[in-house]
This record gives C-alpha cells, structure tokens and sequence, in this order.
C-alpha cells in the first residue's frame, strides 16, 4: 500500500511540475524581426514620393518606452543597407510598452540630413500576430530646401504649395440665409391675422 501511494505522490509532483513548466511565461523568450525602409525626402513633405531616394548606411534605432512614465526600457540600433533596408533584432515580450523605429543619423549630413518628426509605431508582443517578423514603415530624412521638381510633383498629385492669399477673407456678398459676424438673427416675423 505505501508503494501505491508513492507512485500516486509522484504521479501528482510530476503532473504538477509540468503544470508549472506549461504556465512559464513564453514572452519573455520573445524573439522579433523589425523591417523597415529609410528614404531621403527631397520635397520636405514626410511622405514617399517618386522623387524620394532609399539611404544605405542610415542610421536607425527601436526605442521602447513605458506608457506611463516614457522611460527607455529596451533599444537596439541599426544600419540601412541597400535599398534603404533595415533589419533588426528584437527581445522579449513589450506589449505594455510603446515601441517606435526612428532615424538617428543620416550617410547624407550635408545634403539629406534633417529627420523626420514622424516615427514608426512598432507592436512588439506574440498576443497580435503569429509572426515574429514586425514591419515598420517608411522612416527617413528631408533636405533643407526642396528640390526644383517638387513643385510640379506635388501639383500632380493634386497638392498644392500653401498660397500665401489663401487665408485672407474674400470679400463679397454673404451666402443667402448666412449672418453677418458679430450680429445676432433676425427674429421671424409674427404670422400675419
């Protein structure tokens, strides 16, 4: 009888050492792929366009923060190869965090060397995806002054250069059924008896 209740005690501590193992928690064995592309904006307009050029060599890092506070928690650096491309490695479960790609120096100092405002959210957590590899879109520097083209480019796009008369009033006739500023409505008139 102590024999049989041995092996049960055992059957027990065995089922329950796996049960621990099974609850382990995996995200901290998370393991990423981030990719993403850098470009030299020529037109100042932060978005990619046919006149933008992909940067080699350009400098990138992804930053996790905490939500609450906005410290640094976890970074890790890269570097552009061709075609503007970046792949980076990344660690461990960050669902709690806010994780961005963002460009930190340009191969291009003198002629493509402002960064962006923009940064590239990155959801870094197995719960959202059953992919490990994450892409992160387009991040990248602008030159100073924009290219001749730009103009042109962006009117074919249906964007217009801000019109420094654009924001003046026009003057004229208001709308019918409209109220002058600074005055109130008219009262309707009483039914006539």
């Amino acid at each position: 009888m102590a024999k049989a209740v041995a092996v049960i005690a055992s059957a027990f501590c065995l089922l329950a050492v796996s049960g621990l193992a099974h609850g382990i928690d995996k995200t901290k064995d998370s393991k990423f792929t981030i990719e993403g592309k850098v470009y030299c904006d020529p037109c100042r307009v932060q978005f990619i366009t046919k006149l933008s050029k992909l940067l080699e060599g350009a400098e990138v890092i992804l930053e996790c923060r905490n939500a609450e506070t906005g410290n640094v928690t976890y970074s890790v650096k890269g570097i552009s190869g061709k075609d503007g491309n970046y792949t980076l490695k990344a660690e461990g479960d960050h669902g709690d965090e806010i994780c961005e790609m963002a460009v930190v120096s340009s191969p291009q100092p003198d002629t493509c060397g402002e960064a962006m405002d923009e940064v590239a959210p990155v959801t870094l957590t197995d719960i959202e995806s059953n992919s490990d590899i994450r892409y992160a879109n387009y991040i990248g520097f602008m030159k100073k002054d924009p290219d001749a083209e730009c103009t042109q480019m962006l009117e074919e796009l249906g964007i217009y250069p801000d019109d420094p008369d654009e924001d003046e009033e026009i003057e004229g006739p208001a709308p019918e059924g409209s109220v002058p500023e600074g005055s109130a409505p008219e009262e309707p008139a009483a039914p006539a008896n």
